[in-house]
């Protein structure tokens, strides 16, 4: 908590900005219903998933016990959370793309611009709105799957996985971590891989965690 001209804030600077953020993460459906809410763990992380990616923002809330809070409307409740920590667990992947801020912001302008195309497009359904992340020749190559359109993404690092080669993610999950580490302010972000059929971690080893659950691709 912090202490500005005799008032004393019970949140985080950026409190603010991360719920705006977890929104995204949330669930939109009623079959969990407490994957509706941002789970306030105690210590002040804050942690969403909507069981196909996940959040966790360290040290942002000032609450002194845990709480169950819709970023949406604010309403708070009580109840068990799923224990999710595990899946954030990076022992058994490679630091394998490594982000300095400005190629954070570069990537997040690229997967905006990815899914902008795929908005104006016609006849594009949601299995289509998938991006395949390459990694040839040591570099890193970003491509819309059925269509004939490649990028390549700059990166200060790479150390990729043994027999490893691409994962298909989801271009709007990709584009809402980018921002989500952009917004709260990630000095840089390392990108965590262990296989095409692994969720994906990136991690600015600071504040803010996501996770990305791969897609299956079919020929």
């Amino acid at each position: 908590m912090e202490i500005k001209n005799g008032i004393e804030f019970v949140h985080g600077d950026l409190y603010g900005v991360a719920m705006d953020v977890v929104k995204k993460f949330v669930s939109k459906h009623d079959t969990r219903p407490i994957l509706k809410y941002s789970y306030h763990r105690t210590g002040g992380d804050i942690v969403a998933t909507d069981s196909h990616r996940l959040i966790e923002v360290k040290e942002i809330h000032g609450f002194k016990e845990d709480y169950l809070v819709d970023p949406k409307s604010f309403m708070f409740a009580k109840g068990d959370y799923p224990d999710v920590q595990k899946l954030t667990d990076k022992d058994e992947h490679t630091k394998s793309i490594s982000l300095d801020k400005s190629q954070i912001k570069l990537w997040l302008q690229i997967f905006k611009s990815i899914n902008q195309t795929m908005k104006v497009m016609k006849n594009v359904s949601s299995f289509n709105k998938v991006v395949v992340l390459k990694v040839q020749h040591n570099k890193v190559e970003v491509e819309l799957k059925n269509f004939d359109l490649k990028m390549s993404l700059p990166c200060t690092t790479l150390n990729i996985p043994e027999n490893f080669e691409q994962i298909a993610l989801s271009a709007e999950y990709m584009r809402d971590a980018l921002e989500a580490h952009f917004k709260l302010n990630s000095p840089s972000l390392n990108i965590y891989i262990k296989g095409n059929m692994v969720p994906m971690i990136l991690d600015d080893e600071v504040k803010v965690t996501t996770l990305l659950l791969p897609v299956r691709l079919y020929d």
